[in-house]
Parts: structure tokens; sequence; C-alpha cells
């Protein structure tokens, strides 16, 4: 007898095998795993960071030639700057288009946390005189991005940078 005829006459006899009863649930089991890893990526991406950097992206577009302006503006100045972070003091010196100290400026500078929404914060920097300027400030460890902000003389400048604060 040959297994195709074999099975057919096993068939004939009781009818299925029971392991081909489960096919049907096997298929059932498929969708039951797919809906749940489904559910698990959308709660994962509703929890999650959004990605939004800022909630105003229209009218930010709107005025961004504004802001090419601003930024052909500034560079026309000629101003540099360095931004540190040393012994949990922040740090600048502002220097202008002759490598002279500016002093007499109003420098604040504002903290974004790039991974946590909530932890940012703006501090005004005292001058230390010769163009440096800087302020005691309590930072959680990890990575900060760092916006410092110059009035002087009735121009604006603004610089900024990635700093990594480290475990105290």
């Amino acid at each position: 007898m040959t297994d195709a005829t074999k099975h057919n006459a096993d068939m004939a006899e009781g009818g299925p095998r029971k392991r081909d009863r489960l096919i049907p649930w096997y298929f059932v089991a498929f969708f039951v795993v797919l809906a749940v890893l489904d559910g698990i990526f959308v709660y994962v991406a509703t929890t999650t960071h959004t990605g939004v950097v800022t909630d105003d992206a229209y009218n930010e577009g709107l005025n961004y030639n504004e802001t090419i302006t601003a930024v052909a503006k500034q560079e026309a100045l000629g101003w540099s700057s360095d931004i540190s972070l040393e012994g949990g003091m922040i740090k600048t010196r502002l220097l202008d288009a002759n490598q002279n100290p500016i002093n007499g400026a109003k420098v604040s500078a504002f903290f974004m946390r790039p991974v946590v929404s909530g932890k940012d914060f703006t501090v005004s920097l005292t001058e230390n005189g010769d163009g440096h300027y800087a302020l005691p400030v309590d930072l959680e460890q990890g990575q900060w991005n760092v916006r410092v902000f110059v009035e002087w003389k009735q121009q604006t400048y603004q610089a900024s940078t990635r700093l990594v604060a480290k475990q105290k």
C-alpha cells in the first residue's frame, strides 16, 4: 500500500487526524500574536518622545526669511564666542570682529535637554571682565543643548552648542 492510499484509508476510517483539526487555531493564534505586537508598537509610539521640536512650526516656517536675514546680520557683526561647562559653571567669552572682548553686555543662557521635555530653563550670566561671563548651574548628568543670547549696544547675537554634564 502506498502512502497516498494509506492516508486516504485513514481519512475514510476515522476522519481527519487530531492535529489537522488544530490548523484553523494556528491561523487564529498567528493573528492574535500579530494584534498583541501591534498593540505594543502603538503603546510605545504614543507614550515615548513625540519628536516635536517646536510647538509652533507652521508660523516659524512662515517667518523663515526673517530668520535667514537675522543670521546674515549676525554673521556680518563678526562676533565670536566659546561656550563651556567647567566645574559646574557655564562659561562663555565674547569677542567682537576685531577680537576685542565684549564687556557690559546682557548675556543669558537657555538650557534644553534634547531627550527629556520639561527640563528647559534660562539663566542670566554675570560678567567677570575681559569678555568673560559665567554662572554656576546645577545640571543633571547627560547631554544639554545650550544657547547663549547676547544684547550689546543695540546688537543681538546668539550661539549654541551641545554640552555633556558629567556626574559630580
